[in-house]
């Protein structure tokens, strides 16, 4: 769950008119004048700094002063920005603050976020937030696409601490970190929030941003006084060591031992303030964190795992566009990465290469599920991406190559826009992207050169948010021969339409809200065939604690899974819960769906239920523990001799953590999946049970983001009861890396 919606809109006499006269004025330090990071706010240059002190509530009420009081400064050297964050509290031995992994400060602790866009478009952010532990979290945000992304790193440091009646959080950004342009604008924005969980969760901002609007950043306060900014012209070098031991038993054959030593190195040079250019030589992208298991064995479509790569993070907020144009972890085993990133006032982009050695998997999308090849052969992976903006407007383009040593290839291009309304309650994209292809599949289910294939893609999509109703429309038509190998897109074939209506009561029948809606989509398949069909009307409850509700019906959905295989019609109810129920209960979400439930690989329906459960809590305060667990199963219909459970699968993860320090800590993650079938209810021969699991263990030092040590070990197992086919594999790992400046 984001900690800070897409959110706000201009008010009806706030248009821009008012913001010059919020701005924050940034106060500069005079030569020999310091600030001591200690949290503590004594310095006498804070005394100097001029004082924001208006914050408002923006949930559960909406857009009125706040409750408790808030008080943010700011100020600069040549060096870095500083930030001073005063947070009073009538009770302070109910403020939540626990050890925490970096990006993992979320909303059921008191934390303050900065917003901080540099470019003064108020189109790009960076993220920065701290609790008061001083656990940290940062990122980007990208206004376009109201979206977040934890995954980027960069260096700072937060300094908290108590006093009588509250805490306080001081930041030190250094200027190298901040993507601004060169030479500076004079005036950037900024968003100060503050999460305030209690009996609510009140979510404070220096803005009177709308409870739920379609933007976020176009309320940002000016941020002005930033004079004689320096160039930040430097060039960084990471080297990285990771000393690997691997085993792995295939049944009762051999047991096969390999020791690898691996050393690489990143660059970062920025010949100038707007331009980053990023290099990685034979990177190691071992995993140190885990993918989370998803329910893959009653599938039409390929599954989608976020980028955690750190060469592939620069300027991430660049690369997103209306939909999965480029999607970096198609590049599986990097040899070498070139990038460069540029962003100025009105005009960014990011250009990557990439050689990849392969060994993962191709999409191939097709109208009724997504099939794959065989990554087996060497490729050259280029992606672009290029966004400008006027006025409330910005115009993107899109460029991606993938092609494969021994010949052919997949490219695609096409260009994007995003308009926003006066008001920004309403915001229009579209996209066309252009696909050629002759990287085809071949016999021994790899690709091979071919004849060359093209497909188009168009996309438009239209979403409100006004006070009382919410409406989101989606219109998209994709060709038959569209494909994407630097993108991430499972289907083609088809046109659709889709919708999503919701209509808000704040503050009604002893809820914080209650908001009905109604969920339709329609698509068709190039022939005109209906292929998906859904209805479903439900109401979500707001409620304290930050806990939400959703009830939903789902009558008369129809879906095909197979060419000429006819439609398959479902009913089901569906219900939901998310909370934040206590300090040391951080986080409660749900789902079940029970009814009708489509066997995708045998065309038909059968009776089943879906149950989704994640838990977070916190036993101590330098412990987290979080298990989540995905269920699902789907009984016959018809009358059968034996069981009628044609399948039944499961995902679980229990992870858990002990902080020993801000710094240190020690990760567990236990994962583990099973599949079991009925195979004579089955059209194709099919194991009866499939099973896996996999234990990890971590120590991590982080020191920022410049020093980092990882020791570590992970064993796995794997059962196919059918033809007894087990393997074993286990990794023994030692990685650090450092980061150090060269000019």
């Amino acid at each position: 769950m984001k900690l800070i919606r897409s959110a706000a809109v201009f008010l009806a006499l706030l248009v821009p008119f008012a913001l010059p006269g919020w701005a924050i004025e940034a106060y500069r330090l005079s030569p020999g004048e310091r600030i001591a990071l200690d949290g503590n706010l004594e310095d006498a240059a804070w005394a100097r700094a001029p004082l924001l002190d208006r914050f408002y509530e923006i949930s559960p009420r909406d857009q009125v002063d706040a409750s408790v009081r808030s008080e943010a400064r700011f100020a600069y050297d040549a060096q870095a920005l500083y930030v001073a964050f005063r947070a009073f509290d009538p009770n302070p031995a109910d403020i939540r603050a626990p050890f925490a992994r970096r990006d993992n400060v979320f909303s059921d602790q008191d934390l303050v976020a900065l917003a901080i866009d540099p470019v003064g478009q108020r189109k790009f952010a960076h993220l920065f937030r701290a609790n008061p532990r001083g656990a940290v979290a940062d990122g980007l945000y990208n206004e376009d696409t109201g979206s977040e992304d934890f995954s980027p790193d960069f260096d700072f440091d937060v300094a908290t601490a108590r006093f009588e009646g509250g805490w306080t959080a001081e930041f030190r950004i250094p200027f190298s970190s901040l993507r601004y342009t060169d030479a500076p604008v004079q005036s950037w924005s900024v968003l100060v929030f503050r999460n305030y969980p209690r009996d609510q969760r009140y979510r404070i901002a220096s803005s009177p941003l709308a409870r739920d609007s379609s933007c976020l950043l176009c309320m940002n306060l000016p941020l002005t006084g930033l004079d004689n900014l320096p160039p930040t012209r430097h060039l960084a070098v990471t080297p990285q060591l990771t000393l690997r031991s691997t085993t792995d038993q295939q049944g009762d054959g051999p047991r096969t031992r390999e020791n690898d030593v691996v050393a690489s190195l990143d660059f970062k040079w920025r010949p100038r303030a707007d331009v980053v250019v990023d290099a990685t030589l034979n990177p190691d992208f071992s995993q140190v964190e885990l993918d989370t298991p998803q329910l893959a064995a009653n599938t039409q479509f390929a599954l989608f795992n976020p980028e955690k790569r750190p060469f592939f993070l620069e300027g991430a907020d660049i690369l997103q566009s209306p939909t999965n144009a480029i999607y970096t972890r198609t590049v599986t085993d990097p040899a070498w990465g070139a990038r460069a990133t540029r962003r100025s006032e009105g005009l960014e982009y990011t250009l990557l290469t990439s050689s990849d050695d392969g060994g993962g998997l191709v999409l191939l999308p097709g109208t009724y599920g997504t099939q794959y090849a065989s990554q087996d052969r060497r490729s050259q992976a280029t992606v672009g991406r290029l966004r400008a903006q006027v006025g409330r407007a910005s115009a993107g383009l899109v460029a991606t190559d993938r092609t494969y040593e021994g010949g052919g290839y997949n490219r695609v291009a096409g260009p994007d826009v995003v308009w926003w309304s006066g008001k920004h309650e309403s915001r229009i994209r579209a996209q066309y992207l252009q696909s050629w292809t002759t990287a085809q599949p071949d016999a021994r289910g790899g690709l091979s050169e071919g004849p060359r294939t093209a497909g188009r893609l168009a996309r438009v999509d239209y979403s409100h948010n006004g006070k009382a109703w919410r409406e989101y429309l989606v219109v998209e038509d994709s060709g038959r021969d569209f494909r994407s190998d630097n993108g991430f897109y499972g289907q083609n074939g088809y046109r659709t339409i889709y919708n999503e209506t919701q209509h808000r009561f704040l503050e009604a029948w002893g809820f914080n809200e209650v908001s009905p809606y109604l969920n339709a989509e329609y698509k068709r398949d190039r022939d005109g065939e209906v292929i998906y069909q859904q209805n479903n009307l439900g109401v979500q409850l707001g409620l304290p604690r930050a806990t939400n509700v959703w009830l939903e019906w789902r009558p008369n959905n129809l879906v095909a899974v197979r060419e000429g295989g006819g439609l398959r019609k479902r009913d089901q109810l569906y219900a939901g819960i998310e909370s934040n129920p206590a300090g040391w209960f951080s986080r409660l979400y749900s789902e079940i769906a029970w009814g009708d439930r489509v066997d995708v690989a045998n065309n038909r329906v059968g009776r089943g239920m879906y149950f989704g459960l994640q838990a977070n809590v916190r036993p101590h305060q330098r412990a987290e523990l979080e298990y989540r667990i995905d269920n699902d199963f789907i009984d016959s219909l018809e009358p059968v001799e034996g069981s009628k459970r044609i399948i039944a699968q499961r995902a679980q993860q229990v992870l858990a953590i002990w902080h020993f320090t801000a710094r240190d800590s020690l990760r567990a993650i236990w994962q583990a999946s099973w599949v079991k079938r009925a195979a004579s209810l089955w059209e194709e021969p099919v194991s009866h049970r499939e099973k896996s699991d996999t234990l990890s263990v971590v120590y991590g030092h982080r020191r920022g983001i410049g020093f980092t040590v990882y020791v570590g070990a992970t064993v796995g197992r794997s059962l196919d009861a059918d033809t007894g086919n087990r393997r074993r594999q286990s990794e023994v790992f030692a990685k650090g890396s450092w980061t150090f400046d060269v000019l």
